[in-house]
């Protein structure tokens, strides 16, 4: 149980899925390069300023959830991935109304003292990009799966440590960091569409803030939907199943070699 992780699935993950891996850390190094090119004189702005904060914890949040699913812990990866398309949905509309409401917040004096504490004090402000997630097809597919395996639902629970069960007998696991295949890519397969769903955000917003290198986002955004567009990959589909939303995670294996199958959630 003190083990950080298992050093079976870093091997494994790098031998069945390193270039997915690798795609994934060359497009967080690529966001790394623009984010520094965007601390410049030109862009120092309340709306990169605000743009940067969210985009760093997204970037951070990813970054672990890579990590996470290297080393065999998908129940870390899970929230780490709504936590990223949280933070993206909010970067994305404070570009889009060019930092408004983070305008209005600083307008109110938000950073003070708090005497009676001895206390530097942060005003709180509740903010949240709920209309960017519900249009953007991209986000909100992404956001609402993780969030449903983040949770502990009963049929998530099974999916995560469980999913070998059946109507006759349910398999417990605890602490279970194995490789499992299916559950990787489903995880890079997220961390890939956030990844380019970021780029296209920087890219549209170039004005206010810098995009490294357009070459560079285009060729790795086409080795991106090369990538997510494999056919017998692991992936979850929303579904309505009586009138109900469910989920229906489709190639589900843990290994290379064994069959596929379907869970509906």
């Amino acid at each position: 149980m003190s083990a950080a992780g298992s050093a079976d699935s870093y091997r494994q993950i790098g031998f069945v899925l390193g270039d997915e891996v690798e795609h994934v850390i060359a497009g967080l190094n690529f966001e790394g390069a623009c984010a520094e090119a965007s601390s410049g004189a030109k862009y120092r702005k309340q709306v990169v300023a605000a743009s940067l904060g969210l985009w760093s914890r997204g970037w951070l949040a990813r970054l672990q959830a890579l990590h996470a699913i290297e080393w065999g812990n998908a129940a870390a990866a899970m929230p780490l991935v709504r936590a990223a398309v949280d933070m993206q949905a909010a970067m994305a509309l404070t570009l889009q109304t060019g930092a408004r409401e983070w305008e209005e917040w600083l307008g109110g004096a938000p950073i003070g003292l708090a005497e009676d504490d001895h206390a530097t004090a942060f005003a709180p402000h509740a903010f949240r990009a709920a209309e960017v997630l519900a249009a953007d097809d991209v986000l909100g597919e992404i956001y609402r799966a993780a969030m449903a395996l983040s949770l502990p639902h009963f049929e998530s629970t099974l999916l995560l440590t469980g999913a070998d069960s059946t109507a006759e007998r349910v398999l417990m696991t605890f602490g279970d960091r194995d490789f499992h295949l299916g559950l990787a890519e489903l995880v890079l397969g997220w961390l890939l569409a956030l990844g380019m769903r970021q780029v296209e955000t920087l890219r549209a917003s170039s004005g206010v803030v810098a995009v490294a290198n357009e070459e560079q986002a285009e060729a790795w955004c086409s080795g991106t939907r090369s990538l997510l567009s494999r056919g017998d990959r692991c992936v979850v589909d929303p579904a309505e199943r009586d009138g109900m939303p469910r989920l229906l995670v489709r190639n589900w294996r843990r290994a290379p070699g064994a069959a596929k199958k379907n869970v509906l959630m």
